[in-house]
């Protein structure tokens, strides 16, 4: 689609929407992380948000993020679950 028709067609709150998605997923981070590891199994120490600015968005983002997403399972037996440790403790 031209530029042209998108300036015309697309209202501002989409626009906004737009930028908000490619501030928290940058083009490009997928290939810097890609890169990322195989500089580490080079023995690169640095930090991948040191190296790659998509990478250090990525983390700022994830930092910011408080709220549990609402997608994910919750609730006592949860945490029951992920607390437990060597099994229920009964042998078969």
């Amino acid at each position: 689609m031209p530029v042209y028709v998108i300036e015309q067609e697309m209202p501002y709150t989409e626009l906004l929407k737009w930028v908000e998605f490619f501030k928290r997923r940058p083009p490009g981070w997928r290939e810097d992380q890609r890169t990322y590891l195989m500089l580490r199994t080079q023995g690169v120490k640095e930090k991948a948000e040191n190296i790659f600015p998509t990478l250090k968005m990525l983390a700022a983002n994830k930092e910011k993020q408080q709220t549990p997403d609402k997608a994910l399972p919750q609730g006592k037996f949860l945490e029951l679950m992920l607390k437990a440790k060597g099994g229920d403790g009964h042998k078969l």
